[in-house]
């Protein structure tokens, strides 16, 4: 294994943000879209360690200056040549839409200064975007995705188990300092996990807005996601750009839940919070590491605590498309008002469009008797 490979990464993602910001000066990208677009760049460094042992400017200059080599097949569906970025890339992410996302980010690291090689991966990514939208128009269920879905009622299901497992085990869901002094540190440990874990479940099954949870602050903080009263203020996440900021009105059954899990930590354990969710890492408890470049990190946690309770990977998206296809399949929904629709998807953080041709899966297109007109 390359001796590159245990290199810090911290130079390299301080380089990518920069080339991202410079070609996207005239953009206004919100500070999460940045993030994400280092990530995507971050993953595809690491994944071409192995077969190209490149140091960071190496790989900034491949960005810049790729290989390209005769592929027929990519010749005929794309119109240019393939080149050795677009197979890593190619070979590192397999959907489309992810494929588009750090196509963007290509994009963003040539555009204003590498015109040539800018053209070339927009003629790759508008292909791809093409061929991406034709695919949404049939929105069934692929086998693989029914493999890992479960129904509306399945999904709000998982907090209320956890919640019976927690009081089960440990008498309340919050328990009073009392309890929780005479634990066993390990115990304690215990107990803690599966309270945030429970938490971060609940949030993001009820309010599943993309991954934005962990980013959120107690205080107000410009340019930032804050709660404040009932509010959840929300001025950095992935399309802002095009939705603007948004306020979300947070029910009152889980504001109550907040507040008292916001007490148990300021009592308990003590804590003076900046941010709303907790774990614990390393056996102490603190907040999420929730730093530009940690995205993929709360995905990845969100996946593995929900496995635990239905034996399947829950993406954010998968959790997106199960509440967005209950919604927009229900009778009320046909007899909603445009804005009405509009006003209950800008609560998911996108598009009335975006979530009829996105996120609204069937899975029985098929059997069902074709309509005539």
């Amino acid at each position: 294994m390359p001796k590159l490979k245990t290199q810090t990464l911290v130079s390299l993602k301080q380089k990518l943000e920069r080339d991202v910001l410079i070609g996207s000066d005239r953009d206004n990208l919100a500070p999460s879209t940045v993030a994400i677009y280092v990530r995507q760049l971050l993953k595809l460094f690491k994944s071409g360690l192995d077969e190209y042992s490149w140091s960071h400017d190496e790989f900034i200059d491949r960005i810049h200056y790729p290989r390209m080599f005769d592929d027929t097949k990519f010749q005929n569906e794309f119109k240019v040549q393939n080149s050795d970025m677009i197979s890593l890339l190619r070979s590192v992410y397999k959907s489309k839409e992810t494929l588009i996302l750090t196509l963007n980010a290509l994009c963003k690291m040539t555009k204003n200064r590498f015109k040539q090689i800018f053209d070339y991966y927009n003629r790759v990514r508008k292909e791809l975007s093409k061929q991406n939208k034709s695919e949404k128009l049939d929105n069934e269920l692929t086998p693989e995705e029914e493999a890992k879905y479960i129904s509306y009622d399945e999904l709000m299901a998982i907090p209320v188990k956890v919640k019976s497992d927690i009081i089960r085990q440990y008498g309340n869901l919050l328990i009073s300092k009392g309890d929780f002094d005479v634990l066993h540190k390990s115990k304690r440990n215990d107990y803690l996990l599966f309270l945030f874990e429970y938490i971060t479940r609940y949030l993001n099954v009820h309010y599943p807005l993309r991954l934005v949870w962990p980013t959120v602050r107690l205080e107000p903080v410009e340019g930032e996601n804050y709660l404040q009263g009932n509010n959840l203020y929300l001025n950095d996440f992935k399309n802002v750009r095009l939705m603007g900021p948004q306020v979300i009105d947070i029910d009152s059954s889980t504001m109550q839940l907040i507040k008292q899990y916001l007490q148990f930590l300021t009592d308990p354990l003590g804590q003076t919070l900046a941010k709303l969710l907790w774990r614990v890492y390393n056996g102490r408890a603190g907040e999420y590491d929730y730093t530009s470049n940690k995205t993929g990190g709360f995905s990845q946690m969100l996946s593995r605590i929900f496995v635990k309770y239905n034996k399947k990977l829950m993406s954010m998206n998968m959790i997106r498309n199960i509440v967005e296809s209950n919604l927009i399949q229900s009778p009320q929904y046909s007899t909603m008002t445009n804005r009405a629709k509009n006003d209950l998807h800008a609560k998911l953080l996108h598009s009335s469009y975006a979530a009829n041709i996105s996120y609204n899966k069937i899975s029985n297109r098929s059997k069902d008797a074709p309509l005539d007109f």
